[in-house]
């Protein structure tokens, strides 16, 4: 037993989770635990909808593995669902079982459409995933054993309005960070860049969410240098951000999106959304043996009808807004809360030793989710290894309010313990 429980994260390790619905999960001793990680933001339908299980039931009975040289009715449903809630001309898919393998799939598209470039750009925070290339392009991995066999890529800076630097505000930090974009396109690598991939807000490097002139900005950079841009959309897709894509919220229309998470309702799916302009892969390019798996394609089908059907993008606005008021009241009378983020579903809190110098708490941090799962609640933490210094409540998006009000109330009561401690 201790062998498999090491294989997972050292928080999570110490439960063992058997049963779940909806927003709640129980663990093998019967306790149950509102869940404010959705699984790791995945179960943005809710755990268990009977739509998803029957849905993937239904086609267990069917045909259990497809090869992906096949078609199948449950890949033709699923690529017209999401070409129904696919931005504009983002019509051309491929499928994966993760959004690691999803992100290489974008990565070696951009590169098959820009011949001869040599580099791809990520930003300095970003995170795209734990396979060999995508580890490579996140930040930071402390001690890392891999970079022997990594690709390299070249990370840029990027604005973080709370920690501007040289004490900028905002909008001159992230004018800032877009002439250091275009320098290294121009200046800053040898061989040409096939693309630009970017989290359009940061989930793994602090919920980051940058000046709305940033993503236009890129944009621009990336249309006039004949780079393409892509959106790395694996937690920010499927209606988590109170629209479909962020893409949608921003008004920005990358060249490929990345999806994953939430699509699959709780079933293992990913892929990439590119445009109609984009050369696809020739044959032998890109093909995983289980890259079409017909329960995760039908499952998807069914989670993504029910978002739309749901109303979850205004369900997930709504809570979102009910959770930002709430975590700006609980920010006003705890010094230890040094900056509310959102939006939607993807709030969060940034813990701070002191809102001046803005030292990050991850000691306080990594008290919060001990203590709220004392308490049978179960909230998000950045990064890993001690490194973070936030709390993210990022629930699915059809929580029911009393549960929603019931874990904010555990996560105030939580930090004036801490606060009262430290005093």
């Amino acid at each position: 037993m201790n062998d498999v429980m090491n294989t997972a994260p050292q928080a999570s390790a110490k439960i063992n989770l058997v049963k779940a619905r909806g927003s709640l999960v129980w663990d093998d001793q019967g306790k149950e635990y509102i869940d404010c990680t959705a699984q790791a933001w995945s179960n943005n339908l809710g755990a268990n909808d009977p739509r998803v299980v029957e849905a993937a039931i239904a086609q267990l009975r069917d045909m259990t593995h497809i090869r992906p040289n096949f078609g199948s009715p449950a890949h033709t449903r699923l690529v017209a669902k999401l070409r129904e809630v696919s931005p504009a001309s983002l019509n051309q898919m491929g499928f994966a079982l993760h959004g690691s393998l999803a992100g290489e799939m974008a990565m070696k598209l951009a590169f098959k459409n820009r011949p001869g470039a040599q580099n791809l750009l990520v930003l300095q925070d970003g995170y795209h995933g734990r396979s060999l290339a995508t580890l490579g392009a996140s930040w930071p991995h402390p001690n890392n054993p891999f970079l022997a066999i990594q690709p390299r890529f070249t990370r840029v800076p990027h604005p973080n309005p709370y920690r501007t630097r040289l004490g900028l505000d905002p909008e001159t930090e992230s004018q800032l960070c877009l002439g250091l974009l275009e320098d290294t396109i121009l200046k800053g690598v040898d061989g040409g860049v096939a693309a630009v991939m970017m989290e359009p807000i940061q989930g793994n490097g602090g919920h980051i969410e940058f000046p709305r002139s940033y993503y236009k900005g890129v944009r621009e950079i990336c249309d006039r240098l004949g780079v393409l841009l892509i959106f790395d959309e694996v937690q920010t897709g499927f209606g988590r951000m109170g629209t479909m894509w962020a893409a949608d919220y921003y008004d920005v229309l990358p060249d490929i999106i990345v999806f994953g998470k939430g699509v699959g309702g709780g079933f293992p799916l990913a892929g990439i959304l590119a445009d109609d302009k984009l050369k696809w892969f020739d044959e032998g390019e890109e093909a995983l043996t289980f890259g079409h798996f017909p329960v995760s394609l039908a499952a998807g089908y069914a989670a993504v009808e029910a978002i739309v059907a749901d109303n979850l993008c205004e369900k997930a606005r709504d809570s979102g807004d009910y959770i930002t008021a709430r975590l700006k009241e609980m920010q006003s009378r705890h010094p230890l809360i040094g900056d509310v983020r959102g939006p939607g579903l993807m709030a969060s809190i940034e813990l701070v030793k002191d809102r001046t110098t803005k030292e990050p708490a991850c000691r306080e941090s990594q008290e919060v989710y001990r203590l709220g799962v004392e308490r049978g609640v179960l909230f998000g933490e950045s990064r890993y290894a001690g490194l973070g210094n936030l709390i993210k409540v990022k629930p699915p998006l059809d929580i029911e309010r009393p549960l929603l009000a019931k874990a904010l109330d555990v996560l105030d009561d939580v930090i004036g313990i801490l606060e009262e401690q430290r005093s």
